[in-house]
Formats: structure tokens, C-alpha cells, sequence
């Protein structure tokens, strides 16, 4: 299978690079980690979910975000995310970190959505259990994460998607959505079109959300929100479908900030630099760039 084949060469070799990264990464201090809850109660790994906010906070009403991390549809889970949810925390929000299952376990990114929406609806209706206003919500998700934030929020605003991707609805309403090289159009050209193609079963033409594959699609008829995308010049996997993902949310009078970095320092930024070092001078930037972007929007 391809699957085994690409597994071997590409995330084999990414599970080596990110453990360095995070052995070398530190740990914001006096954040409480509430981790390994069930959004699904069937036991599984891909069905749990961690929760972060700072301790000192621990009464207060804190403006929430909801991270959905990326990895390919089949890669990583919510440890891929940690270092940067903890961050994200240390910043004033309660954070919610969410796995779901991967390719080839779940036949395709229908069923990957299916989990977000369920893991939503967990967060919605239970919220109040730990220091967050559910007046103020940010939604995000990097790479494939990216694609399935963006996605989930079209289907939270439109009954007719939530229909055809047959999903739950959380009834949750977001303040903000993020994006950071998101890969949002699954039916391209090129090395993404090729790779998201392999991962769907076959007959994939014949099922009813073929003709949603790509986010400008999904886009017709959602209410979105304002929307902050981050992207780099050396950002070989998503630089290209981020500025289009921008340009179409422009182009449906969706506000959009878009963060486009050039070299720094003579090197080109990788791909979701900003979640993959938290804690370096360019991530730190966006970061803190993204926060103030969503606490504009209250």
C-alpha cells in the first residue's frame, strides 16, 4: 500500500525532526494541564482531547481556542501541538486540543470532519466546567488541521454542508477563525492534488461531497468570520493555497489578515513554523500577531 510506502519515507522522517524540536522546546510555567478527555467515549486515543489555561486563572472566563493540528490526515495527534497550545495558553485563553483519526484507519477526511464536529460539540456542552466564555471563540488548525478549521467552520454555519458531509451540529458559534498553511483544496493540481486523491476510497467521484473538496466551494453559501492566515516563503505546501484561500475569502467580502513572510535572517521560514517553534523570535511574532487580530474581534 502507499499508505506503508509514505509512512516510511515522509513521516517517519517527520516524527524523527519533530521529537528534536520539542526536546529542545520548553514548557510555559504555571499553565494546568487537564488532558486525555473523551469527546467520543469509546476508549480510543482518537477521540480524546486536552484542555490548558493558565492557573492563575483557574475562576476566571477566558476567550477560548480550539486547535485542530495537521499532520498530512495522517500524522501526529494533539501531542504534535502541545508545546504550541501551551504558549497559545500562557497568553490568557483556555485552549482545547483535539486528535482524531488518521489515513488509512478512517477511509477518508469525511470522517476526520465527522470527529472535529463531535469533538465541537464536546466543547460546547461542556465548557463550563473549566475557566472559558463561550462568547469568545477562535477556531484553528495548521497544514491538513488547516483544511479540516476551515472546513468545520463552513459546516457550522451551513445546514445544507452539514447535510451533505453528514456531520453533527455543535451549535457553537465562532468569534475568529486561523489558519496557518492551511491545504484546503483537496481536489488541485499538483503534488497535493495527487497525494489528498490517494487518500479518499475509490468511487470518490460518485459520493455527494466530491463537489466540496475544495474550500471555494464550501465557501458559497457559509457565514464566515474574520479570518487570520499565516504562510512563509519557504512554506513549499502551503504558500500557494493559503494566498488562494485568502484571495477567495476576499473575494466573498470575508475580512482576511494575511502574514506572508519573506527570508529572515537569510532563511526561508518552513511550513507552520509558528506552531512548530512557539518560541522563536518569527513564531512568537505570529503568535502574538494572531492573538491581537482575535481579541480585535470580541
Amino acid at each position: 500500500m502507499w499508505y506503508k510506502l509514505f509512512d516510511k519515507i515522509v513521516w517517519d522522517t517527520a516524527r524523527k525532526s519533530d521529537a528534536k524540536t520539542h526536546a529542545r522546546q520548553v514548557k510555559p510555567e504555571g499553565i494546568k494541564e487537564v488532558c486525555d478527555l473523551s469527546y467520543i467515549d469509546d476508549g480510543t486515543w482518537q477521540h480524546k482531547l486536552d484542555v490548558y489555561y493558565p492557573e492563575k486563572d483557574e475562576n476566571a472566563k477566558l476567550p477560548v481556542i480550539i486547535d485542530v493540528h495537521g499532520g498530512g490526515w495522517m500524522y501526529g495527534d494533539k501531542e504534535l501541538n502541545k508545546f504550541y497550545n501551551l504558549y497559545l495558553a500562557s497568553r490568557g485563553f483556555c485552549v482545547f486540543s483535539m486528535s482524531y483519526s488518521l489515513v488509512p484507519d478512517c477511509t477518508d477526511p469525511q470522517y476526520q470532519l465527522q470527529e472535529v464536529m463531535k469533538a465541537l460539540k464536546w466543547i460546547k456542552e461542556n465548557m463550563k466546567d473549566y475557566p472559558a466564555d463561550e462568547t469568545k471563540i477562535m477556531l484553528t488548525g495548521d497544514s491538513a488541521g488547516g483544511m479540516l478549521a476551515s472546513f468545520a467552520a463552513c459546516l457550522l454555519s451551513d445546514e445544507h454542508l452539514r447535510e451533505v458531509w453528514d456531520v453533527v451540529n455543535p451549535e457553537l458559534k465562532i468569534n475568529v477563525l486561523a489558519l496557518t498553511s492551511p491545504v484546503p483544496y483537496m481536489n488541485s493540481g499538483g503534488f497535493i492534488g495527487f497525494y489528498t486523491k490517494k487518500m479518499w476510497t475509490q468511487g470518490y467521484k460518485h459520493k455527494p461531497e466530491y463537489e466540496y473538496m475544495n474550500l471555494d466551494k464550501m465557501i458559497e453559501n457559509a457565514e464566515l468570520p474574520p479570518t487570520f492566515m499565516v504562510t512563509s516563503s519557504g512554506d513549499t505546501l502551503g504558500h500557494t493555497q493559503t494566498l488562494r484561500a485568502a484571495a477567495d475569502f476576499r473575494k466573498k467580502g470575508i475580512e482576511v489578515r494575511l502574514m506572508d513572510w519573506p527570508k529572515t535572517d537569510g532563511q526561508n521560514l518552513p511550513h507552520v513554523f509558528s506552531v512548530l517553534e512557539p518560541n522563536l523570535a518569527p513564531g512568537i511574532k505570529t503568535i502574538d500577531e494572531m492573538c491581537k487580530f482575535y481579541r480585535e474581534h470580541f
